[in-house]
């Protein structure tokens, strides 16, 4: 029988007390998430076949696994009709629970949906129930006509991760789907996830490691108040870092001229070469983008001004990328 996604009845038919049950057991988290349909046997028979599936067996609980299979029907009593009941006990192993069998009611009636009795019996074992199966008196095989969907059906419910972890290890994600592996450390070694220390602050690492990092270096020159004359400044870089943009501008807003020209050298060592030049032609500001200037960490930075008109005070700023 197809899935359906709310149990409902036709016009005459009966609605029992496993439709009861299933809505019920609903309620309380017990409700088919995919798959579980109940059929015929591939050559009919007394057995019917449960697909697998996903079923919740209780809210908070995470999605089981139904494997499925074939169940056999108990024998058919020779004189009298019973209801049976498939359902999935709260492992997902699918059952079935007998009827007891039991004149037809009304007695014209050959619709067993649409029977009195025989019905379902009172004491449904815990579980989900997936289906009705008419075992008509004598029966030899069970025919989808004899099989009715009362499986009731919910939400996706999470897939528990498969897997165990070690005790005092913070477990992590494994490259297969769903699953734990043993977990990572905690402490300040290569690794290691970093624990806030007692006083709820990071413990002490080494925070020239980090990369990604942006982080500004300005040279100012100038007063505001007198031409500027021509100047030197050098500043040591904390990091190995990138330089990724240049600005330059007249903190006055006066349309200037002056040329900035950038150094870079080790501790000690001469200015060596120029790398870059940054101007203002008869400019307030300028910017550059699409630099790639490295330098390691305590190397200099050396910035020389000069060509300079109008300018008081301007500021040369370099944007630096952590390497």
């Amino acid at each position: 029988m197809a899935n359906v996604g709310s149990i409902a009845t036709a016009r005459g038919e009966q609605f029992t007390h496993a439709h009861v049950a299933s809505l019920s057991r609903c309620n309380s988290g017990f409700y088919v998430l995919s798959g579980c349909d109940v059929h015929q046997a591939g050559t009919p028979g007394l057995s019917v076949v449960v697909d697998s599936g996903y079923i919740s067996s209780g809210f908070a609980t995470a999605r089981k696994t139904v494997s499925g299979g074939t169940l056999t029907v108990a024998t058919p009593d020779g004189s009298l009709p019973r209801m049976d009941v498939v359902y999935l006990d709260t492992n997902g192993t699918p059952s079935i629970y007998a009827g007891t069998p039991t004149a037809i009611s009304p007695s014209t009636e050959t619709d067993f949906k649409k029977m009195a009795s025989p019905s379902p019996g009172p004491n449904i074992p815990s579980g989900i129930i997936l289906s009705l199966v008419y075992v008509p008196a004598g029966a030899t095989q069970i025919l989808d006509a004899n099989i009715l969907d009362i499986a009731s059906y919910g939400g996706f419910v999470a897939e528990a991760p498969t897997s165990s972890t070690t005790s005092g290890l913070v477990p992590q994600w494994g490259s297969t789907q769903k699953t734990l592996t043993t977990g990572l450390s905690v402490g300040t070694s290569a690794n290691n996830l970093v624990q806030l220390d007692s006083s709820g602050k990071l413990p002490a690492v080494d925070g020239s490691r980090l990369t990604g990092r942006f982080f500004e270096i300005d040279f100012p020159f100038g007063n505001g108040q007198d031409v500027i004359e021509a100047a030197v400044q050098e500043i040591s870089v904390p990091v190995n870092c990138t330089i990724r943009r240049a600005d330059v501008w007249e903190v006055g807003l006066i349309t200037s001229s002056v040329t900035c020209t950038l150094y870079w050298h080790g501790i000690g060592a001469s200015k060596g070469n120029p790398i870059d030049t940054f101007s203002l032609s008869n400019q307030t500001n300028m910017y550059e983008t699409g630099l790639n200037i490295t330098a390691s960490a305590h190397d200099i930075f050396r910035v020389e001004v000069s060509g300079i008109t109008a300018a008081k005070q301007i500021v040369c700023r370099f944007y630096c990328e952590a390497t």
